[in-house]
């Protein structure tokens, strides 16, 4: 037993002491604007200023929100922004459903099969999702049906 609480500690010990890496070891490039010493690796300093940016775009978020700028985000100001957001969701939904609709303004089962990876779905799949979201079973999709999926949640 002695032993092999030794192995696991070895092995926990070895894990942690290994530098933790992205990927293929290089830094994914969101993050090679903080790395300002080129390095590929994000050090204690740069670890900070994405900590100061996050907190600065929170604090922007938040004074956003904050409609009467009292320093305090009531229930209507929380309930105006989700209605806000929603109208942006709504609306790059609506951009999305034009870029694969004809110009019926109808969604076919064709045109549904030209979103990548959708070709890729196994049909049981597929058909489970073109039945939610063709919901009068007209063989075509509207943009209300496209839509009601997004106003339902």
């Amino acid at each position: 037993m002695r032993i092999f609480t030794l192995l696991f500690i070895t092995i926990v010990a070895v894990a942690f002491a290994k530098e933790k890496v992205f990927g293929n070891g290089s830094l994914p490039a969101f993050l090679k604007h903080f790395d300002t010493n080129s390095d590929d690796l994000i050090d204690e300093e740069e670890r900070q200023a994405i900590r100061d940016l996050r907190a600065k775009l929170r604090e922007k978020k938040r004074t956003s929100i904050d409609l009467d700028q009292d320093g305090k985000i009531s229930e209507n100001e929380v309930s105006m922004a989700r209605a806000a957001l929603r109208e942006q969701m709504e609306q790059r939904r609506l951009q999305k459903f034009s870029s694969i609709a004809g110009e019926d303004d109808l969604i076919s089962r064709e045109e549904y099969l030209t979103i990548p990876g959708v070709r890729n779905l196994p049909d049981f799949i597929f058909e489970a999702v073109w039945s939610r979201l063709d919901t009068d079973g007209s063989g075509h999709v509207s943009p209300e049906e496209f839509l009601s999926r997004l106003l339902k949640h």
